[in-house]
């Protein structure tokens, strides 16, 4: 799938690549959790969202070359240099699926409170429906309608919290990554001393 999304993996300049290659140095990346989705990013941006500096795809390189680049694309998204699948950044698309998953079941959970919420106005308007109980009713609508803002401001609290701390913790997260990219990248240009 990905040689069709990147007209420059599909041929080297002797030929075809083999897909079977390109899948091996991917693989990894999939076992980490990663999607099609996260690998193109990543062959294309740098964890800190700047593009790599190196040309496209468009140029045709010899297929070692053209897995060379991949392999060192992917690298910048890793940890450290082991070759453990624990090392693999989480893909960016992945992460931002797992937040948007998080947030639809909030809305649910919402929308659920709310169903509850109109359903026991209905039985209390029913309650209602004799001349005699219309007072009863209106003190019964009131403590629904009460006990409604309640839930309601529960509700968006509990959701405002979530959100604070989840983006509190993926500031968190990249801040650490940044600091781990920036350790990486100086360990790389200090001189080795024998």
């Amino acid at each position: 799938m990905l040689q069709l999304l990147v007209i420059g993996l599909r041929n080297g300049q002797e030929g075809p690549l083999d897909p079977n290659d390109l899948y091996e140095v991917i693989r990894p990346y999939f076992d980490a959790g990663w999607c099609i989705r996260d690998v193109m990013y990543a062959l294309n941006q740098l964890p800190n969202g700047a593009p790599h500096p190196d040309a496209g795809w468009n140029d045709r390189l010899p297929c070692k070359q053209l897995l060379y680049r991949v392999r060192r694309r992917l690298r910048e998204w890793r940890w450290s240099e082991r070759e453990d699948g624990d090392d693999i950044m989480p893909g960016g698309w992945t992460e931002m699926r797992r937040a948007m998953g998080a947030a639809a079941r909030r809305q649910k959970e919402h929308a659920q409170a709310r169903e509850a919420i109109w359903h026991e106005q209905e039985a209390s308007a029913r309650q209602a429906a004799s001349a005699s109980a219309r007072q009863a009713a209106r003190q019964i609508a009131v403590g629904a309608a009460a006990r409604a803002r309640q839930i309601r401001a529960q509700g968006e609290r509990r959701s405002q919290e979530a959100t604070a701390k989840a983006a509190t913790q993926a500031r968190k997260e990249r801040q650490e990554a940044l600091q781990k990219l920036e350790q990486l990248t100086d360990s790389a240009r200090l001189p080795r001393e024998h």
